[in-house]
């Protein structure tokens, strides 16, 4: 064989031998990048089924707590059907009666239904079934029969209930063991919630063991390729290749043979590949962070630290919709490395009408966006106040990218820059990659926190509904606490403390003040005259007992490392806590009352003041306000006190309005 021809078959041999080893590379990487991306769909898929479980054994709950909500309200409602000084009109009591009857047989049926699928391990949704738990599931098993126990006569009593058509014994009777059964339901129904979310966390764990040993299996099979490479052919020619320029540079010092050029190619492959795999490994934390029931903050905070090195931004923020039918944005969090000081507190609570702004097409098109010189971009549409916010404040350039679920819009995420001109195509592809993560993080942080609030909420309206009188003092002293807390940062008092975060709180927790009134008597409740010492003394265990409540709640939601329910307890504690100190539970006086209890306290006494209760008629809204005043300094804050009457006019409109949509309590 000549030499040429040796030569030949090397050179073919070579290139067989590298052109193996690419696909084996390519293949190794597809596969390693195609288990990676079937882990994040297994994920979200499970999670999304998971929520589906979660959400409807969420509503068992919540109609558990419904039926027996109705019942009560009947009782109610037959009260003042057969009391000599109905003050309502008795066709409209006869319509309520009939109302509440088809709510309760509604909620009767869902609850049964929904029961009878559980008892078979598998839900349907939209004619697609969910098998939550194994026919073997002694465990499983054991906690439906626990709920079926109580539901058989829980259901028979609210049969009774439906059945009567005045509050007699047999109504009495009834009505006692939907009251005494309540509880259990809900706790033996929150213990099959429990339940089915460890089956579903087993259930992932074990996909991701699967997934997790076949991506390291693949990684390594791609590592050994690679090395080999280069051991054996890479390492051998280079090696080579210094050689003959080595013995070339003898012969003929002119040549200018410098190997730098390789090195340099070499250097440039590996930095890509170790750029490839430390991305890779940025991905990873990010996802690790959402699975391990992080909360959306904590997960932005992780990008901000992580991601710098990839997009070069000086400022991170989040707005989020909000207002009737979600029409409105807000800002709503912001995370700054110093550039832009005072941006996320300027920005904190800010909201616009999305209609008005260019944010609007982003969510049609679902693409981010990027303005690379934002006062280039203002100056061709109208400025609103966030906008002149962050133009004050620095930001010349940002990305804009959209967050939603499902077609679910559910708000913006803002990559900010001191700097014009630094974000590129590159930046908005590395976005895209990160996008559906954190929106499903988003939204799992929304969903489990809406669970928890509502059937905690519902469980407050129960125990407000036991009085019809105060059915909706609720909704009422809700938006008289917002407002207050709006009001006082206006005027600059306790403007530091009064974060949006704070209002957003206090709108969802003020009406649980009262919650704790579900373990008060109702004779006591009810009692149309002047509590004697000993019903008073009982009355006022309802804050301890509202707030032992909440904890109760806030200690099972803190096993997934959370916190939820921290204003509501300490609003259900101390709201009847004086500032004088002569209050109750505890006495605390001053400033050592939680500044929200200081507001609910206000606006739970000027509605109470203001409508009809079982021992009183409504005052006049000259009257109510002047019983403030003498109470200022006393019962309430004085600072507090002073911006309700500077503001005065503004709380006149609500009692207004209230008045007008209530008429039967004022």
């Amino acid at each position: 064989m000549t030499h040429t021809s040796l030569q030949r078959v090397k050179s073919s041999w070579l290139k067989e031998f590298f052109r193996i080893r690419m696909i084996l590379i390519a293949a190794s990487v597809f596969a390693i990048a195609l288990v990676t991306l079937t882990i994040v769909f297994l994920a979200e898929h499970q999670e999304y089924e998971r929520n589906l479980v979660v959400n409807q054994l969420g509503m068992q709950r919540m109609y558990s707590q419904k039926i027996a909500l109705e019942a009560n309200r009947l009782g109610s409602v037959f009260d003042a059907i057969d009391s000599p000084s109905r003050v309502q009109d008795l066709d409209l009591l006869d319509a309520k009666v009939l109302t509440i009857k088809t709510d309760l047989t509604r909620s009767l049926e869902i609850f049964g239904e929904t029961l009878e699928r559980i008892g078979t391990g598998c839900l349907s949704f939209d004619g697609v079934e969910i098998c939550v738990f194994k026919p073997d599931d002694r465990e499983a098993r054991e906690v439906i029969a626990a709920v079926d126990t109580i539901w058989q006569p829980f259901r028979k009593a609210s049969e009774t209930v439906l059945e009567r058509a005045t509050k007699d014994q047999e109504f009495r009777k009834a009505l006692i063991l939907i009251n005494e059964n309540s509880a259990p339901l809900v706790e033996q129904s929150m213990r099959l919630s429990e339940l089915a979310i460890k089956r579903f966390a087993e259930e992932y764990r074990n996909t991701r063991s699967l997934a997790i040993a076949l991506t390291v299996c693949l990684a390594l099979l791609c590592a050994w390729i690679v090395v080999g490479t280069y051991r054996y052919i890479i390492e051998p020619y280079t090696v080579f290749y210094r050689g003959i320029t080595s013995l070339g540079e003898k012969f003929n010092p002119a040549v200018n043979a410098d190997p730098a050029p390789v090195q340099a190619r070499k250097s440039r492959l590996m930095d890509e590949v170790n750029e490839t795999f430390s991305i890779m490994q940025d991905m990873i934390n990010i996802v690790g962070t959402i699975y391990e029931g992080k909360s959306f903050r904590e997960t932005l905070h992780r990008i901000f630290v992580l991601f710098r090195n990839r997009i070069p931004y000086n400022y991170i923020g989040v707005a989020t919709f909000t207002g009737y039918q979600g029409k409105m944005l807000q800002a709503s969090w912001g995370e700054s490395d110093g550039s832009f000081p005072g941006l996320p507190a300027r920005l904190e609570g800010v909201t616009v009408d999305i209609s008005i702004t260019s944010l609007g097409e982003i969510i049609q098109s679902g693409q981010p966006r990027i303005i690379n010189d934002l006062p280039a971009y203002s100056t061709r549409r109208p400025l609103h106040d966030y906008t002149r916010i962050i133009l004050d404040e620095g930001v010349r350039s940002s990305i804009t990218l959209p967050l939603s679920v499902n077609g679910k819009p559910l708000g913006f995420l803002f990559f900010s820059s001191a700097q014009t001109h630094v974000y590129t195509e590159v930046h908005l592809q590395f976005l895209r990659n990160i996008r559906n993560a954190l929106a499903l993080s988003f939204e799992k942080d929304i969903f489990v926190d809406d669970l928890v609030y509502s059937s905690t909420l519902a469980l407050a309206k129960m125990a407000e509904a036991k009085d019809e009188d105060t059915a909706v003092h609720l909704d009422r002293m809700k938006e008289y606490s917002v407002l207050l807390a709006k009001r006082l940062k206006h005027h600059g008092v306790y403007a530091n403390r009064l974060s949006a975060e704070f209002i957003h709180s206090i709108e969802k927790f003020s009406p649980m003040h009262d919650i704790g009134k579900v373990g008060i008597r109702d004779d006591v409740l009810r009692k149309p005259g002047k509590l004697d010492p000993e019903e008073m003394a009982h009355m006022r265990t309802h804050a301890s007992y509202g707030a032992n409540v909440l904890r109760e709640a806030e200690q099972n939601i803190a096993r997934s490392g959370r916190t939820l329910f921290a204003m509501g307890i300490r609003i259900a504690a101390y709201h009847h806590e004086k500032w004088d100190g002569s209050g109750y539970p505890v006495g605390l006086a001053g400033e050592k009352i939680p500044l929200e209890a200081r507001i609910v306290a206000v606006a739970d006494v000027f509605d109470a003041l203001t409508t009809r209760r079982p021992y009183k008629e409504p005052f006049t809204f000259e009257d109510s306000i002047d019983i403030l005043k003498q109470g200022r300094g006393a019962h309430f804050d004085p600072a507090i006190i002073d911006v309700f009457f500077a503001d005065l006019s503004i709380f006149r409109e609500y009692y207004d309005r209230f008045k007008q949509e209530m008429k039967h309590d004022y």
